[in-house]
């Protein structure tokens, strides 16, 4: 009996082992997306706030995307476009221009992540650590 016991708690330790191996494993991988998904959804904005994203993927994901969907107007103003501001827009025109300045501000993120981040592009799309980044700088600095 006490053998059977023994070896009961054995097992429960193995199977904590395992689901603990299981669970930092799956947790380590970037998730794998596929165009449909790039296409569905902007993925690249939450993409560009991680810092282990691949450069090179991001930079697929958001030319998927706006392939499939148009891109925001620029902030410039038209002639006449005051005239016909003058008007109070209903609550739907007025969640859209909403979600419209989000993409806007969201394109521009991406444009200025895109231009501060190629200096620190490696061969596979990975990008410098910002650990990394200051130990070049400071190699830089030395010479």
């Amino acid at each position: 009996m006490l053998n059977l016991l023994k070896s009961i708690e054995r097992m429960r330790y193995l199977c904590l082992a395992v689901a603990i191996l299981l669970v930092t494993a799956s947790s380590a991988q970037q998730p794998e997306y596929s165009d449909k998904d790039y296409a569905r959804s902007p993925l690249w904005i939450n993409m560009i706030k991680d810092t282990t994203a691949n450069y090179f993927e991001v930079e697929h994901a958001y030319k998927v995307y706006f392939q499939h969907h148009e891109m925001p107007a620029g902030e410039e103003e038209e002639i006449g476009e005051h005239a016909a501001r003058t008007k109070q827009p209903g609550k739907r025109e007025q969640r859209k221009m909403q979600q419209e300045n989000h993409m806007r501000m969201d394109v521009k993120r991406y444009e200025r992540w895109h231009e501060s981040m190629k200096p620190y592009v490696q061969a596979d799309g990975s990008i410098l650590t910002p650990s990394q980044r200051i130990q070049l700088f400071n190699a830089q600095h030395k010479k």
